[in-house]
């Protein structure tokens, strides 16, 4: 639970919808800047609303942690796999990794709709390259598990750039980055029984048979071929990433062509009306001349006949008398 209270005040905000971010974030930074707390409402008036991609993550991280959680554990087990060149284990961590991130990504579908925020295609694309991403580093699992993204990530290789990713200064470690211990277990335990009971089999049935230049020859093949099918396995999971990302860059290029189609429409109609409204401007103009000086002439007009009156009345009132 965080106690600092930028920490707090950011935990608060980005538990929040993105339309109703940008008020509540300007009311808590008045709060405390009436407080006389000005860098605290400064840092919070800072705090950026958060991408449509990022919202949905960061309600994955507080309403499912431990699937969160499940999913950066197996970061750890990747990197070992990769470390030690096992290729096996790492094929089937990624399988693994696949099947995680699908069930999130059901759950992210979920939870937008349960809100009456159906996601498109290319905000889902966001998600799933940033639930992706944070399988690739501790700190990039650190960063979604805060529930305080500010925009999607997305894995470069093992990289991943977490500049202005999170609201509120850094994450501290995840929530959970391992797996539940009977989950760990269970897993251990489907995944080692047959491979040891296998190799007592080997041992009894080929003995020293296997140092054969054949038999080895045919165990670096195996290995080859695992090598193969690991890397097969994860370039074809970056070939769908970049297709997604493609797709989503596409969508976005489309959008803004159609914003600036329509507003040069918009700016073509303007400056035909504006040349409308000079053309009747003109001759009105030198009517309004026209007539001011007619009314000035008026005016003066006016002036000497009521002078000429009072004086004939005056003379008339003079005689009378």
């Amino acid at each position: 639970m965080a106690t600092d209270p930028m920490a707090v005040a950011a935990d608060a905000l980005y538990a929040l919808v993105p339309e109703e971010f940008t008020a509540a974030r300007n009311e808590r930074a008045a709060d405390a800047r009436a407080a006389g707390e000005k860098a605290l409402a400064k840092e919070i008036g800072a705090l950026r609303r958060p991408s449509p991609a990022a919202w949905i993550v960061n309600r994955l991280a507080r309403d499912e942690p431990d699937r969160v959680g499940d999913l950066t554990g197996l970061g750890g087990e990747l990197a070992e796999a990769q470390a030690a060149g096992d290729g096996r284990a790492l094929g089937a961590l990624v399988a693994e990794r696949r099947e995680v991130v699908g069930d999130l990504m059901r759950l992210a579908s979920s939870l937008a709709d349960a809100a009456d925020r159906t996601p498109s295609r290319a905000v889902l694309d966001e998600v799933e390259q940033t639930l992706v991403a944070a399988s690739v580093s501790a700190e990039a699992g650190a960063a979604v598990a805060s529930g305080r993204l500010v925009r999607a990530l997305r894995a470069v290789g093992v990289e991943v750039d977490l500049a202005g990713a999170v609201g509120g200064g850094e994450p501290g470690p995840p929530r959970r980055l391992g797996r539940r211990p009977s989950e760990r277990a269970e897993r251990g335990t489907r995944a080692e029984r047959p491979e040891r009971s296998g190799k007592r089999a080997d041992g009894a049935s080929r003995g020293a048979a296997r140092t054969t230049a054949a038999e080895r020859a045919e165990e670096a093949a195996r290995h080859e071929r695992e090598r193969l099918e690991t890397a097969l396995a994860e370039a074809r999971e970056r070939a769908d990433d970049d297709v997604h990302a493609l797709a989503a860059a596409s969508a976005r290029l489309d959008d803004a062509r159609r914003r600036f189609d329509d507003l040069e429409t918009e700016r073509d109609e303007l400056e035909r009306r504006l040349s409308e409204v000079r053309d009747v401007l003109r001759p009105a103009e030198r009517e309004v001349r026209i007539a001011t000086r007619a009314h000035e002439s008026a005016v003066a007009e006016a002036a000497h006949s009521a002078r000429a009156r009072d004086e004939a009345e005056a003379a008339v009132a003079e005689l009378d008398s």
